[in-house]
């Protein structure tokens, strides 16, 4: 069957980033609709590569109705998998995580467990996930960089479907039937997040027609925006200059980040003598994504491994 034009569109997506020829990735799968669009997308769009699917049971919980549904969502993936000859992966915390922030970092520490050398993690955050956090940021405080945009590829995660809202999404599982559950937890409105979603943006909507969309808009335009004026200071690894920049933190930077921090990073070390044309090459050296590396460009010695960016 052909691609319809969502399936272009993220294809799209993997050849601009230069992922198209990847032969191995590693899909974070919840159960949801989301990462459920995710496993069937990546099946049609890379059917000869090697797909890794991980689903990460969170464990105990004071709600027996959510350990079912965890439960349940670790016997569809695991169903889906089987199903479609998909390797399966997955591991459960033995201890109750309370927390968001605790369940993302088990999460994650699993999913980079589950990496092959240079392998993407594909996760299915969508445009009104990304909404909602910037919203929830300003709600309980934030500075201008708290504004900073998710990349879509930060040379570890893929987030294909980061410019596509849930109504898409949504759309694509019902054309092509399917299956998901949904988190019981989501319609509580004791979660902030939730009543934010159910509540407060539905009723911009019924007071102001299409106000989430302009309300969205708008957050992209600001942190677009502010992501081109705001300045830029380094981020040394462990905060100490004489150990490089942070690989990390320079992964996540947007391409023009990234060749102001080659810049400034040179600059730092005295070195006025390079061209924009040799900044281009060092970023595109760094854009392998090989955990070591070592070259000589602008007449200096770059070691880069899986944390640290070095003149030596």
């Amino acid at each position: 069957m052909a691609w319809n034009e969502f399936e272009h569109s993220i294809w799209k997506r993997l050849k601009d980033l230069e992922l198209d020829k990847k032969s191995h990735f590693i899909l974070a799968v919840s159960g949801g609709v989301d990462s459920v669009c995710l496993f069937q997308i990546m099946r049609r769009l890379k059917p000869q590569a090697q797909l890794t699917v991980c689903y990460f049971h969170h464990g105990p919980a004071l709600d027996p109705e959510q350990v079912n549904y965890r439960n349940q969502c670790r016997d569809l993936v695991q169903t889906l998998c089987l199903k479609n000859n998909v390797e399966f992966k997955t591991a459960e915390s033995l201890k109750l995580l309370s927390s968001e922030d605790q369940m993302r970092q088990a999460r994650w520490e699993f999913l980079r467990s589950c990496q092959k050398s240079a392998s993407p993690i594909l996760t299915a955050h969508h445009l009104d996930d990304w909404v909602e956090t910037v919203t929830l940021k300003m709600i309980r405080g934030v500075a201008a960089d708290g504004f900073q945009a998710f990349k879509m590829w930060d040379r570890e995660i893929l987030r294909p479907f980061l410019e596509t809202s849930k109504d898409i999404l949504l759309a694509y599982a019902q054309e092509n039937q399917l299956q998901w559950l949904e988190d019981p937890s989501n319609q509580s409105a004791d979660y902030l997040r939730n009543w934010v979603r159910h509540h407060w943006f539905a009723q911009l909507d019924e007071k102001v027609p299409a106000g989430y969309q302009n309300y969205s808009r708008s957050l992209l335009r600001l942190c677009q925006e502010l992501n081109q004026t705001q300045p830029l200071e380094l981020r040394f690894f462990g905060d100490s200059p004489v150990l490089g920049l942070d690989r990390q933190w320079y992964s996540s930077l947007t391409d023009k980040l990234q060749l102001k921090a080659l810049a400034l990073y040179m600059r730092h070390h005295s070195i006025f003598e390079y061209s924009s044309g040799q900044l281009a090459e060092i970023q595109k050296r760094l854009d392998k994504n090989q955990k070591d590396i070592t070259f000589t460009v602008a007449h200096v010695k770059w070691v880069i491994n899986e944390t640290q960016i070095m003149l030596v």
